[in-house]
């Protein structure tokens, strides 16, 4: 199996709680790898349309000067989020945060995706929310998702020692877990191979776990300490249920594009994983 090692990680920040959480994991997660770090602010430029010439001039002046501060602000919280351990960009851009964030990852090439989400609250939050989502639609990146909590206002140092690996035996499945693997080799943690039976067939959690041991290839077992789980139910429930009662730290799970007129969707367990999850969830995408 090759080797997942991403050259580049793109976290795009909006100052919020949520977004200096997604920089710590981003942080971490470059130093794991030997990653450059892209730190990305995105915000559009968008005068009224009942403004006069002159009001559009000096609100372009207006806005020059908070692009500035703006980046004054970015470097300084990279500087001090950071240190001076990890090699770091700081980039802004005038644009709405999920085209800016889709355009940034494409044009320098970043391998990974690393977001805060529901950072702010009111209609901020809903914002975020659909920020992210947009993200996880139109990207082929991987993307790990990281959930600001409610009441939470001081991070905490955070340990990655158990990976859950929700699969059902696709493509995507496999190379998502191929990402669980480096990720818990990187991290010696402990990863979780999880299938869901849901239907109500004769299958036995006996036969079921044989043939997904069968599944996982050997290639993967000398990288980490592999626990192969089954479970019966509704697929969403039973990730969600089993990463909350083994206290997994992280989720990786593989997630389908699907066309739907003219733009692609992804299927509904993946987006109630990541919604409700009681740990970050990396997301690996494949278009269909």
């Amino acid at each position: 199996m090759e080797e997942l090692r991403p050259k580049q990680i793109l976290c795009p920040i909006d100052f919020s709680e949520a977004a200096n959480l997604a920089l710590q994991y981003a942080k971490v997660m470059a130093e794991r790898f030997q990653s450059r770090l892209l730190v990305l602010y995105a915000d559009p430029y968008e005068p009224p349309p009942y403004f006069t010439a002159d009001q559009q001039k000096d609100l372009v002046k207006a806005q020059a000067r908070s692009r500035k501060a703006a980046k004054v602000h970015l470097s300084r919280q990279a500087k001090e989020r950071l240190g001076e351990s990890i090699e770091a960009e700081t980039i802004i851009v005038e644009d709405h945060p999920a085209s800016g964030i889709l355009k940034t990852a494409a044009s320098r090439g970043a391998d990974w995706i690393i977001m805060g989400t529901h950072g702010r609250s009111g209609w901020r939050r809903a914002m975020l929310g659909s920020t992210t989502e947009r993200v996880l639609r139109e990207t082929e990146k991987p993307v790990l998702t990281v959930r600001h909590k409610e009441g939470e206002n001081k991070l905490s140092p955070f340990t990655i020692q158990k990976i859950l690996s929700p699969v059902n035996y696709t493509e995507v499945a496999q190379k998502a877990l191929g990402y669980a693997a480096a990720l818990a080799e990187r991290f010696s943690a402990e990863l979780r191979v999880l299938t869901v039976i849901e239907s109500p067939g004769e299958d036995t959690e006996e036969s079921e776990r044989k043939g997904l041991c069968a599944w996982i290839p050997g290639g993967i077992r000398p990288r980490c300490q592999i626990q192969e789980m089954v479970r019966r139910g509704n697929a969403g429930e039973q990730i969600l249920k089993t990463a909350g009662s083994d206290g997994c730290d992280l989720i990786v799970l593989g997630a389908q594009h699907k066309r739907f007129w003219d733009s692609t969707v992804i299927g509904t367990t993946t987006m109630n994983v990541i919604r409700h999850a009681p740990c970050p969830v990396f997301t690996v995408v494949q278009k269909i």
